[in-house]
Protein backbone atom coordinates (compact mmCIF):
# COMPACT_ATOMS: atom_id res chain seq x y z
CA UNK A 1 0.00 0.00 0.00
CA UNK A 2 1.44 3.61 -0.41
CA UNK A 3 2.79 5.11 2.55
CA UNK A 4 1.21 8.27 2.86
CA UNK A 5 -0.11 10.94 0.76
CA UNK A 6 3.35 12.46 0.55
CA UNK A 7 3.92 9.76 -1.87
CA UNK A 8 1.60 10.96 -4.17
CA UNK A 9 2.44 14.56 -4.45
CA UNK A 10 6.45 14.83 -3.32
CA UNK A 11 7.22 14.14 -7.00
CA UNK A 12 5.91 17.52 -8.56
CA UNK A 13 9.29 18.75 -6.38
CA UNK A 14 10.43 18.04 -9.42
CA UNK A 15 8.70 19.89 -11.76
CA UNK A 16 10.57 23.20 -12.42
CA UNK A 17 9.02 26.82 -10.66
CA UNK A 18 10.25 29.02 -13.21
CA UNK A 19 7.84 27.44 -16.55
CA UNK A 20 7.57 29.66 -18.94
CA UNK A 21 4.82 32.42 -17.86
CA UNK A 22 2.98 33.33 -21.23
CA UNK A 23 -0.52 32.73 -21.52
CA UNK A 24 -1.20 29.33 -23.05
CA UNK A 25 -4.79 27.52 -23.63
CA UNK A 26 -5.34 25.57 -20.36
CA UNK A 27 -2.37 27.15 -18.39
CA UNK A 28 -4.31 28.46 -16.20
CA UNK A 29 -6.43 25.70 -15.24
CA UNK A 30 -3.00 23.19 -15.06
CA UNK A 31 -1.42 25.64 -12.39
CA UNK A 32 -4.68 25.69 -10.38
CA UNK A 33 -5.17 21.88 -10.75
CA UNK A 34 -1.57 21.08 -9.73
CA UNK A 35 -2.49 23.91 -6.39
CA UNK A 36 -5.56 21.90 -5.90
CA UNK A 37 -3.76 18.63 -5.76
CA UNK A 38 -1.18 19.59 -3.59
CA UNK A 39 -3.92 20.83 -1.07
CA UNK A 40 -5.76 17.11 -1.76
CA UNK A 41 -8.72 18.81 -3.44
CA UNK A 42 -9.34 15.62 -5.50
CA UNK A 43 -12.22 16.40 -7.05
CA UNK A 44 -11.00 20.45 -8.20
CA UNK A 45 -7.47 18.70 -9.19
CA UNK A 46 -9.60 16.46 -11.71
CA UNK A 47 -11.61 18.75 -13.44
CA UNK A 48 -8.87 21.21 -13.96
CA UNK A 49 -6.36 18.73 -15.13
CA UNK A 50 -9.12 17.49 -17.50
CA UNK A 51 -10.19 20.80 -18.63
CA UNK A 52 -6.18 21.34 -19.14
CA UNK A 53 -6.23 18.83 -21.01
CA UNK A 54 -8.95 19.09 -23.22
CA UNK A 55 -7.42 22.42 -23.92
CA UNK A 56 -3.64 21.31 -25.34
CA UNK A 57 -1.80 18.20 -25.16
CA UNK A 58 0.68 18.70 -22.14
CA UNK A 59 2.15 15.10 -20.27
CA UNK A 60 1.68 16.53 -17.04
CA UNK A 61 -1.94 17.02 -17.13
CA UNK A 62 -1.72 13.17 -17.76
CA UNK A 63 0.48 13.01 -14.59
CA UNK A 64 -2.02 15.13 -12.68
CA UNK A 65 -4.90 13.34 -13.63
CA UNK A 66 -3.11 9.80 -12.71
CA UNK A 67 -1.88 11.52 -9.34
CA UNK A 68 -6.29 11.57 -8.70
CA UNK A 69 -6.79 8.62 -9.12
CA UNK A 70 -3.51 6.90 -7.99
CA UNK A 71 -5.39 8.69 -4.56
CA UNK A 72 -8.45 7.03 -5.16
CA UNK A 73 -7.28 3.63 -5.49
CA UNK A 74 -7.80 3.45 -9.04
CA UNK A 75 -4.86 1.56 -10.26
CA UNK A 76 -5.91 0.50 -14.15
CA UNK A 77 -6.28 4.38 -14.66
CA UNK A 78 -3.64 5.60 -13.23
CA UNK A 79 -1.66 3.54 -14.99
CA UNK A 80 -3.20 4.42 -18.18
CA UNK A 81 -2.62 8.28 -17.62
CA UNK A 82 1.11 7.83 -16.26
CA UNK A 83 1.66 5.87 -19.61
CA UNK A 84 0.25 8.63 -21.80
CA UNK A 85 2.83 11.09 -20.62
CA UNK A 86 5.86 8.76 -20.50
CA UNK A 87 6.54 9.01 -24.38
CA UNK A 88 7.26 13.13 -23.93
CA UNK A 89 10.63 12.32 -22.04
CA UNK A 90 11.88 14.85 -19.56
CA UNK A 91 10.45 15.85 -15.79
CA UNK A 92 7.34 14.64 -17.40
CA UNK A 93 8.38 11.34 -17.86
CA UNK A 94 10.23 11.16 -14.65
CA UNK A 95 6.79 11.72 -12.56
CA UNK A 96 5.34 9.14 -14.76
CA UNK A 97 7.67 6.41 -13.71
CA UNK A 98 7.34 7.64 -10.55
CA UNK A 99 3.80 7.30 -10.80
CA UNK A 100 3.99 4.15 -12.19
CA UNK A 101 6.11 2.51 -9.49
CA UNK A 102 3.26 3.91 -6.84
CA UNK A 103 0.94 1.88 -8.78
CA UNK A 104 2.74 -0.86 -8.28
CA UNK A 105 2.81 -0.59 -4.82
CA UNK A 106 -0.35 0.06 -4.67
CA UNK A 107 -1.31 -3.11 -6.25
CA UNK A 108 1.06 -5.06 -3.62
CA UNK A 109 3.64 -5.08 -5.65
CA UNK A 110 6.42 -2.51 -4.35
CA UNK A 111 8.90 -5.33 -5.01
CA UNK A 112 8.69 -4.81 -8.72
CA UNK A 113 9.55 -1.21 -8.42
CA UNK A 114 12.57 -1.19 -6.97
CA UNK A 115 14.59 -1.97 -9.94
CA UNK A 116 13.57 1.14 -11.88
CA UNK A 117 13.70 3.41 -8.80
CA UNK A 118 16.89 1.53 -8.19
CA UNK A 119 18.03 3.02 -11.50
CA UNK A 120 16.87 6.39 -11.20
CA UNK A 121 18.16 6.48 -7.94
CA UNK A 122 21.76 5.43 -9.76
CA UNK A 123 21.18 8.53 -12.22
CA UNK A 124 20.68 11.15 -10.12
CA UNK A 125 22.31 9.72 -6.39
CA UNK A 126 21.86 13.53 -4.79
CA UNK A 127 18.19 13.90 -5.45
CA UNK A 128 16.42 13.62 -2.47
CA UNK A 129 12.97 13.24 -3.86
CA UNK A 130 14.07 10.07 -6.00
CA UNK A 131 16.06 8.81 -2.93
CA UNK A 132 12.83 9.38 -1.04
CA UNK A 133 10.54 7.29 -3.64
CA UNK A 134 13.15 4.50 -3.54
CA UNK A 135 12.91 4.51 0.57
CA UNK A 136 9.65 4.61 0.71
CA UNK A 137 9.29 1.63 -1.73
CA UNK A 138 11.78 -0.36 0.23
CA UNK A 139 9.39 0.44 3.12
CA UNK A 140 6.59 -1.28 1.54
CA UNK A 141 8.72 -4.18 0.46
CA UNK A 142 8.97 -5.22 3.66
CA UNK A 143 5.61 -4.74 4.66
CA UNK A 144 3.67 -6.40 2.11
CA UNK A 145 6.62 -9.34 2.27
CA UNK A 146 5.25 -9.87 5.75
CA UNK A 147 2.54 -12.27 6.80
CA UNK A 148 -0.61 -10.25 8.46
CA UNK A 149 -2.66 -11.28 11.40
CA UNK A 150 -6.45 -10.85 11.27
CA UNK A 151 -6.25 -7.60 13.86
CA UNK A 152 -3.46 -6.32 10.86
CA UNK A 153 -0.58 -7.45 12.83
CA UNK A 154 2.84 -7.74 10.75
CA UNK A 155 4.32 -10.81 11.51
CA UNK A 156 7.93 -12.34 10.27
CA UNK A 157 7.12 -16.09 9.64
CA UNK A 158 9.83 -17.28 7.09
CA UNK A 159 13.44 -16.88 6.62
CA UNK A 160 13.25 -15.29 3.16
CA UNK A 161 11.23 -11.97 4.91
CA UNK A 162 13.18 -11.82 7.19
CA UNK A 163 15.96 -11.05 4.93
CA UNK A 164 13.93 -9.20 2.72
CA UNK A 165 13.23 -6.70 6.61
CA UNK A 166 17.13 -6.86 7.00
CA UNK A 167 17.57 -5.70 3.46
CA UNK A 168 15.04 -2.77 3.00
CA UNK A 169 15.82 -1.57 6.80
CA UNK A 170 19.48 -1.14 6.14
CA UNK A 171 18.53 0.40 2.49
CA UNK A 172 16.48 2.97 3.85
CA UNK A 173 18.82 4.32 5.83
CA UNK A 174 22.07 3.94 4.05
CA UNK A 175 19.90 6.56 1.53
CA UNK A 176 19.63 9.05 4.63
CA UNK A 177 16.63 10.37 3.15
CA UNK A 178 14.98 13.78 5.60
CA UNK A 179 12.07 11.66 6.80
CA UNK A 180 11.65 11.05 10.11
CA UNK A 181 9.15 8.40 10.18
CA UNK A 182 10.87 6.22 7.37
CA UNK A 183 14.17 6.33 9.34
CA UNK A 184 12.45 5.68 12.90
CA UNK A 185 10.28 2.90 10.58
CA UNK A 186 13.37 1.31 9.13
CA UNK A 187 15.14 1.63 12.51
CA UNK A 188 12.48 -0.53 14.30
CA UNK A 189 12.46 -3.01 11.50
CA UNK A 190 16.29 -3.22 12.12
CA UNK A 191 15.23 -4.04 15.66
CA UNK A 192 12.90 -6.60 14.45
CA UNK A 193 15.26 -8.38 12.42
CA UNK A 194 18.06 -8.16 15.22
CA UNK A 195 15.54 -9.96 17.94
CA UNK A 196 14.13 -11.97 15.46
CA UNK A 197 17.59 -13.45 14.99
CA UNK A 198 18.22 -14.29 18.61
CA UNK A 199 17.93 -18.33 20.09
CA UNK A 200 15.44 -19.23 22.71
CA UNK A 201 13.86 -22.13 24.11
CA UNK A 202 10.29 -23.03 23.41
CA UNK A 203 8.72 -23.89 24.97
CA UNK A 204 11.27 -22.50 27.72
CA UNK A 205 10.70 -25.05 31.20
CA UNK A 206 10.31 -28.24 29.52
CA UNK A 207 13.49 -27.45 27.05
CA UNK A 208 15.44 -26.11 30.03
CA UNK A 209 14.72 -28.82 32.35
CA UNK A 210 15.46 -31.58 29.69
CA UNK A 211 18.87 -29.98 28.83
CA UNK A 212 19.56 -29.86 32.79
CA UNK A 213 18.43 -33.24 33.38
CA UNK A 214 20.32 -34.60 30.19
CA UNK A 215 23.68 -33.17 31.33
CA UNK A 216 23.26 -34.46 34.93
CA UNK A 217 22.17 -37.67 33.77
CA UNK A 218 25.45 -38.10 31.61
CA UNK A 219 27.85 -36.26 34.06
CA UNK A 220 26.37 -39.40 36.46
CA UNK A 221 26.71 -42.04 33.88
CA UNK A 222 30.50 -41.07 33.70
CA UNK A 223 31.15 -40.78 37.30
CA UNK A 224 29.02 -43.98 38.09
CA UNK A 225 31.65 -45.64 35.00
CA UNK A 226 34.64 -43.81 37.08
CA UNK A 227 34.19 -45.65 39.72
CA UNK A 228 33.39 -48.73 38.71
CA UNK A 229 36.19 -48.66 36.90
CA UNK A 230 33.90 -49.41 33.64
CA UNK A 231 35.32 -47.59 30.46
CA UNK A 232 31.94 -49.17 28.46
CA UNK A 233 29.60 -46.60 31.05
CA UNK A 234 32.09 -44.06 31.29
CA UNK A 235 31.42 -43.87 26.93
CA UNK A 236 28.23 -44.63 27.12
CA UNK A 237 27.49 -41.53 29.57
CA UNK A 238 29.68 -39.47 27.55
CA UNK A 239 28.05 -40.43 23.71
CA UNK A 240 24.08 -40.72 25.48
CA UNK A 241 24.49 -37.51 26.94
CA UNK A 242 26.07 -35.73 24.25
CA UNK A 243 23.17 -37.30 21.90
CA UNK A 244 20.39 -36.39 24.34
CA UNK A 245 21.86 -32.78 24.59
CA UNK A 246 22.29 -32.40 20.41
CA UNK A 247 18.38 -33.93 20.51
CA UNK A 248 16.98 -31.55 23.43
CA UNK A 249 18.46 -28.42 21.34
CA UNK A 250 17.39 -29.11 18.36
CA UNK A 251 14.27 -29.79 18.90
CA UNK A 252 13.33 -26.97 21.65
CA UNK A 253 15.72 -24.38 20.39
CA UNK A 254 14.10 -21.55 18.27
CA UNK A 255 14.93 -18.21 16.40
CA UNK A 256 12.79 -15.65 18.17
CA UNK A 257 10.85 -14.97 14.42
CA UNK A 258 9.99 -18.62 14.67
CA UNK A 259 8.65 -18.80 17.72
CA UNK A 260 6.94 -15.85 17.44
CA UNK A 261 5.42 -17.35 13.98
CA UNK A 262 4.17 -20.29 15.72
CA UNK A 263 2.53 -18.63 18.68
CA UNK A 264 0.36 -16.10 16.29
CA UNK A 265 -0.10 -19.23 13.53
CA UNK A 266 -3.56 -19.29 14.29
CA UNK A 267 -4.27 -15.60 13.90
CA UNK A 268 -2.49 -15.03 10.10
CA UNK A 269 -4.79 -14.38 7.71
CA UNK A 270 -2.45 -13.42 4.72
CA UNK A 271 0.84 -15.04 4.16
CA UNK A 272 3.44 -12.80 3.00
CA UNK A 273 6.56 -14.32 0.61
Amino acid sequence: MLRAWQDVIVKWRLVPDNLPDEEVPGRRDADAARSALLDGRLDEALEKFESAARSREHPLDQVGIGDVHLARGRWREADEHYRRALPAGGVAALLAKLGLGQVQIGEGQAASSIADLEHLVADRPSDPTLRYYLASAWYSVAEQSRSRTADDTLVITSEQQLEICEQAAERILSLHVDDEELDRGAEQLRGEVELGRRWTWAPEGIAVSLAVLTVALGLITVVAGGLTASPTLVVAGVVGGGTLLFTTVWRFRRQTWRRRADELAPRITRYGV
